[in-house]
């Protein structure tokens, strides 16, 4: 078990499993300073954020990063026990057995694993994933029937960048062709291995040319369908204020930078804002900055009847869900319910990237700033051109429910 913080007065720092991320969740020190014992300890209680320098002094600056990436809000919610035996949250019977075999039992399952998986053209022969694209006779056969190159002149050594290597420089076509052969290889291997059922490499081959075609007509067809009617940003209704939050998200610097716009039923702009976050773990958290962002803004500019639109489908939809989140992203979830109660209305709605291109554009816009920044009744130049846009395009047959 381990713990999600909120407040941190619940948590040993020393003694309890509470950072996040792979690994025993505990800190990795030589000693222990008795002036902090609490989670708490490291919170600055009037800002609300964690004591930058006191942790890297403590723990060093690999940890910190780690403690910085835990979110914080200003309610200041409760700590929760978390079962940490998988991605849940939630402990049951099934996964605390799963949680007891031990990881020498483990390690055992895989080597016996890896011993049962043999080359499909040579039994003698362990396979790997590396073999199993790059050597196997079996698949060289069927790219070759399907018409993929199988030239030898990519010397990558390892095989994740020998595939990288494949795909540059090919098109679109030959790409799909790949992919598709890859996943019926790796399907047959599996039918193999768990059925006993040996496929044909001309069975193969068979499936991958019928596949790529049946999705290219798929593809045809979605594409006149969506010739129709692209999904487009529609103006709210009455006097509800329509905001539109996306975030962009850098995954080397753990950066996101979230991008905000308002607009009422005419389609004017009434506020923007660009926002950087540092310690960001994954782009979902940076979406969920995003929204809780988003929500404050509302609440500072005074609005009340407000439809707060994204294209983060995770985060819409665990704001709309009853139950309580168990998620990474948690505390965030329950701070933006936590302050949609001081609104007339609130509604959260998930629309296609297409209908969010202006806050899209404003996140990208915010990377030319190093700090925040607040429009009001204007945004960035290249933001208003797009709103104007989509103001002249007369896109206001409403809003559509889904």
């Amino acid at each position: 078990m381990g713990w999600r913080i909120g407040n941190g007065e619940s948590v040993n720092i020393w003694n309890d499993r509470w950072l996040p991320g792979p690994g025993s969740g505990k800190l990795n020190c030589h000693h222990i300073d008795i002036r902090y014992c609490k989670v708490s300890d490291l919170i600055n209680k009037e800002t609300n954020t964690w004591k930058q320098e006191i942790i890297r002094t403590l723990f060093g600056e690999e940890q910190l990063k780690n403690i910085l990436s835990i979110p914080l809000v200003n309610s200041r919610i409760q700590d929760v026990p978390e079962w940490r035996g998988d991605n849940t949250g939630i402990y049951t019977a099934k996964s605390g057995y799963k949680w007891l075999i031990t990881e020498g039992v483990r390690e055992q399952t895989m080597k016996c694993q890896q011993l049962s998986l043999q080359d499909f053209g040579n039994s003698r022969s362990q396979e790997s994933m590396d073999h199993l694209f790059r050597v196997c006779t079996f698949t060289q056969q069927v790219l070759r029937d399907v018409g993929v190159s199988v030239s030898t002149c990519n010397r990558e050594s390892e095989w994740k960048n020998w595939l990288v290597a494949k795909f540059v420089n090919q098109s679109i076509e030959a790409c799909t062709i790949r992919s598709i052969a890859y996943w019926a290889i790796w399907y047959s291997r599996n039918k193999l291995y768990h059925e006993g059922t040996r496929m044909q490499a001309h069975e193969v081959v068979g499936f991958v040319k019928a596949y790529y075609t049946e999705t290219a007509i798929l593809g045809e067809r979605l594409q006149s369908k969506s010739d129709i009617r692209r999904p487009v940003w529609e103006p709210p209704d009455n006097d509800t204020i329509k905001i539109n939050f996306d975030a962009s998200f850098n995954q080397i610097t753990k950066c996101s930078i979230s991008g905000i716009i308002a607009r009422n039923k005419e389609g004017l702009i009434m506020a923007a804002c660009t926002y950087r976050w540092e310690y960001i773990s994954d782009p979902v958290t940076a979406e969920a900055r995003a929204c809780l962002q988003t929500i404050v803004m509302a609440e500072e500019l005074g609005f009340q009847d407000i439809c707060i639109e994204g294209d983060a489908l995770t985060v819409i939809r665990k704001l709309s869900a009853a139950e309580d989140d168990r998620s990474c992203i948690s505390n965030l979830i329950k701070e933006i319910k936590e302050r949609s109660y001081k609104f007339r209305r609130v509604r959260f709605k998930h629309v296609p990237r297409g209908a969010n291109k202006v806050a899209h554009v404003m996140a990208k816009e915010g990377g030319h700033y190093e700090h925040p920044r607040f429009w009001i009744e204007e945004a960035p130049h290249s933001v208003e051109i797009l709103v104007n846009q989509e103001r002249r395009n007369g896109d206001s047959s409403g809003e559509v429910e889904r």
